[in-house]
């Protein structure tokens, strides 16, 4: 329902002023006909601030004012008549009486996300980029060069060189082989021996090492 959407869109009570909150109980007393000496005493109005800011916190103020109206409308599930009364007691039953008026009258609208492109970086763009981080880096690993796999293709697309895959394989080989150092090395170095795709990875990566240091 319109009035709820509206009401969802202002501020959490726990985020307004405790007079901001004042306002709206004195409001909801004038319109359920509290008057006179059965308005409720300060002391009673500063708990029940309390208690909305703290157990309904995220509660938007906006809902805590169109609850004391269906309340006085008779449009909840609970008796609206006060006896001139109104306590911690009746407000906690309204409050519970509204949260079910919500869950059966209002459906959450559906977000919509609009969807933002992510600008494609030119692959010669890329090839430059990666080429100058790898010239730039201390470390260079054959398989820590940025975007390689890309890299590799770009330079098979564009026939920049013939590679020798042969040596390229040998050379992979014994590059991994040169990190194992212990147990947990060896058995991730023959993880990936094992894996062809994994080493197939490996020695494009290598290939682009071997064609980056010709430059």
């Amino acid at each position: 329902m319109q009035e709820i959407t509206l009401a969802k869109q202002t501020m959490k009570l726990k985020d307004c002023h405790s007079n901001k909150v004042i306002e709206v109980i004195a409001k909801g007393l004038m319109i359920l006909g509290i008057k006179g000496d059965k308005v409720p005493s300060k002391p009673e109005i500063t708990y029940m601030v309390d208690m909305l800011q703290k157990d309904y916190g995220n509660l938007p103020i906006g809902e805590l004012d169109l609850a004391f109206e269906l309340m006085a409308k008779n449009k909840l599930d609970e008796n609206p008549e006060t006896y001139q009364n109104f306590s911690v007691l009746y407000l906690s039953r309204m409050m519970g009486a509204y949260a079910r008026y919500v869950r059966a009258n209002y459906v959450e609208p559906k977000k919509e996300f609009i969807q933002i492109e992510q600008p494609k970086l030119d692959t010669q763009e890329m090839f430059d980029f990666a080429l100058d981080i790898y010239k730039k880096s201390k470390d260079k690993s054959f398989d820590k060069i940025f975007m390689a796999l890309e890299v590799f293709k770009h330079i098979l697309k564009n026939n920049l060189t013939e590679f020798n895959y042969s040596e390229i394989y040998n050379l992979t080989l014994i590059k991994l082989k040169e990190r194992i150092i212990d147990r947990e090395s060896k058995n991730k170095i023959n993880e990936i021996l094992r894996d062809e795709d994994q080493l197939e990875n490996m020695c494009r990566r290598m290939a682009v090492k071997i064609y980056f240091d010709s430059l």
